[in-house]
């Protein structure tokens, strides 16, 4: 029984195909274990579910074949969101409108400061002290 998920296939005829396949076995007598089946569904996968893979093999997940099938479900319903974002998100500049000519640009101008150049010593017998408001010290 060596079948492979296409790339782009729904994951849920997928599931349920295999599934069915197993429960095949299970009238002809081959029981399969637990383990075994939820390998067989997982290593089918293509390699768009490694991520969903490795994190159902990393928190060691116990799920029936259904809810695995559910889980599968969920994260090509996220990984579709996704690349939906990353393609909308991908345009930089608005299609809409008419088109605005560029002003080149030149190199940034700096800004050099006005600053004064302080005194290096002032007379403290001025100055009043702000703590105990006495001059000079």
């Amino acid at each position: 029984m060596i079948t492979r998920m296409r790339d782009g296939a729904s994951i849920h005829e997928y599931g349920v195909k295999m599934i069915g396949h197993i429960e095949k076995l299970v009238k002809l007598y081959l029981v399969i274990p637990h383990e075994l089946s939820t390998d067989i569904i997982l290593l089918s996968l293509p390699s768009s579910f490694d991520n969903f893979v490795v994190n159902f093999n990393m928190n060691k997940l116990e799920a029936t074949l259904e809810e695995l099938v559910n889980m599968l479900v969920n994260y090509e319903t996220t990984m579709k969101k996704e690349k939906y974002v990353f393609l909308v998100g991908s345009s930089s500049r608005s299609k809409k409108g008419p088109k605005k000519k560029e002003k080149k640009r030149s190199a940034p101008m700096k800004i050099k400061p006005n600053k004064k150049p302080r005194p290096t010593k002032l007379n403290q017998s001025e100055h009043v002290c702000f703590h105990c408001n006495k001059p000079g010290h």
